[in-house]
């Protein structure tokens, strides 16, 4: 539970900085570079491993059809995988993800700190397989795979059209990662985005 605990933390600190009275209006368009952390496992069958964390960043452009309803599209690199019991038999995933996403935006007063909703389907290609695990062949691998994205983003636009966002998702795998196994991946990620608005 200690994500959830860093989580919230990080959701109180971004909010005691956040300015209202800076937020811009009705920027139709836009783009912006992310970072942060992701938690994963492989899970299905047989296989249950525990979490492992590795990293995560991308581009991201946003645009906006209407004042409350959001289009994404990203290109991310995002690593996943799964431990065995006391941290061995590590197993490492990279892939480069492309998600399309669909959302709905919430502005909280004087438009300030807006919360987005959203949902939509990912495509996945392996790009590193690396494991000391025996039950998980790299040469077995499937790519591409899907995946179904889900998550909550706080945000905010400064005077000056730059946005900055927390991006919280949860992502689970519609495809088997290995062709011999019905594991798939499970993952959460946590990522700090830095945007421009483009008019």
């Amino acid at each position: 539970m200690s994500r959830f605990t860093v989580l919230s933390v990080s959701v109180l600190l971004f909010l005691s900085v956040a300015n209202p009275a800076a937020a811009q209006v009705g920027a139709r368009k836009m783009i912006g570079i992310q970072g942060g952390a992701a938690t994963s496992d492989l899970f299905g069958g047989a296989v249950n491993t525990n979490s492992r964390w590795g990293g995560t960043a991308g581009i991201v452009m946003g645009f906006r059809t209407s004042r409350n309803t959001v289009v994404g599209l990203e290109g991310n690199w995002v690593q996943m995988g799964g431990q065995g019991a006391g941290g061995v038999n590590d197993t490492r995933l990279d892939y480069i993800e492309v998600p399309l996403l669909f959302g709905g935006v919430y502005p909280t007063y004087n438009n300030g700190v807006r919360f987005r909703l959203y949902t939509g389907i990912a495509v996945q290609f392996k790009v590193n397989c690396k494991s000391d695990d025996s039950r998980f062949d790299c040469d077995r691998t499937n790519s591409p795979i899907w995946a179904w994205p889900f998550g909550l983003m706080i945000g905010r636009y400064t005077g000056s059209g730059t946005f900055f966002a927390l991006d919280v998702r949860y992502s689970l795998g519609l495809s088997d990662t290995f062709s011999y196994s019905i594991a798939y991946n499970r993952s959460w990620q946590f990522r700090l985005l830095l945007g421009k608005a483009m008019l």
